[in-house]
């Protein structure tokens, strides 16, 4: 069975995000369209969006900017993963569970679903589809049809950690198959080299896949499914990015204050409680269009063109050396 490496590298991503609108419905109720929430121990109710929401909206991302994504497949009716990781990106960032087999492969990139870091005030706005007679004279002649939309706005944390498994893949994680694709080396499969008991991609395929996600989910963005008739982005808060060879809990002191500032005070806790377990803290005020980077001395610097590519760069030669 495959297993982790001692010093697994990691980078724990923490991103702040402000979401308006209805932008991942949950399951309808008659004639409304509920909006997804969980109820807390406190009996908050708190917004949040799937990670498969967001996972579909970044392999969408992914997509535009040249990688290939898997188009999955229908077998017996149902819909299966090509489960071929090294023809598609999806299938190595994200994993995958190979149709008939009892083959899966545990994805470098976990990501959380987008929780509301409050409770969240859900409102209902009343919507109907209405005859166009009003406007087209031979328009057919109907009654209006109702329902209600839920809609909210809340700032919520999105969680990601991303390991440096990217491009790597153990011999029970790859179906006979695209084994056999990679001995033969024909086309893309030729970029394969295998090392002990692992299939790894070439140096320059790992770091294109793992640059354009990075660029995606820190700097460029998505949009949401639900923004056929309206634009539906995450507005960008602020994000910390820890690099470290430990798996650090850090996501629970990524709070904001009342005013909606990062809450430093939190942050510090963090960083003295976990003092010589990190090896760099990356802080972005997107607002403000600063980073501070933390590592052996801390340096604040103005969010350019030039200061984004270093900071991504510098989070792949981290993950991928």
């Amino acid at each position: 069975m495959s297993g982790e490496n001692v010093e697994t590298k990691r980078a724990f991503v923490c991103l702040l995000l402000k979401v308006s609108g209805n932008v991942n419905a949950d399951a309808g109720v008659g004639t409304r369209i509920p909006l997804k929430k969980i109820i807390t121990m406190n009996k908050e109710i708190k917004a949040f969006v799937s990670a498969r929401c967001i996972r579909r909206a970044i392999r969408k991302r992914m997509y535009e900017r040249g990688l290939r994504i898997d188009p999955m497949f229908v077998e017996r009716e149902k819909l299966f993963d090509a489960a071929d990781p090294i023809k598609y990106a999806d299938d190595d960032l994200f994993g995958y569970l190979a149709p008939g087999e009892v083959i899966s492969r545990n994805g470098p990139i976990k990501i959380s679903p987008l929780i509301s870091l409050r409770h969240t005030e859900i409102k209902v706005e009343f919507a109907a589809r209405f005859p166009r007679s009003d406007f087209i004279p031979d328009a057919q002649k109907a009654y209006p049809t109702p329902y209600e939309v839920e809609v909210a706005e809340f700032i919520g944390r999105l969680n990601v950690i991303i390991s440096d498994q990217v491009g790597k893949f153990y011999e029970d994680e790859l179906i006979g198959d695209v084994k056999k694709k990679i001995e033969s080396k024909e086309g893309d499969y030729g970029n394969v080299e295998k090392v002990d008991n692992q299939y790894i991609l070439s140096l320059d395929k790992r770091r294109e896949r793992l640059r354009v996600f990075l660029e995606i989910l820190l700097r460029e963005g998505w949009e949401f499914p639900r923004g056929s008739q309206s634009p539906n982005v995450p507005e960008y808060y602020y994000a910390v990015i820890m690099l470290t060879k430990r798996f650090v809990p850090i996501f629970g002191y990524i709070d904001i204050t009342e005013d909606e500032k990062l809450n430093e005070a939190l942050l510090m806790k963090a960083r003295e409680q976990y003092h010589g377990l990190f090896d760099a803290m990356i802080v972005i005020d997107y607002k403000n269009g600063r980073v501070s980077i933390i590592s052996e001395k801390e340096e604040e610097k103005e969010l350019t063109a030039n200061t984004w590519s270093d900071v991504i760069e510098g989070i792949i030669n981290y993950i991928i050396s």
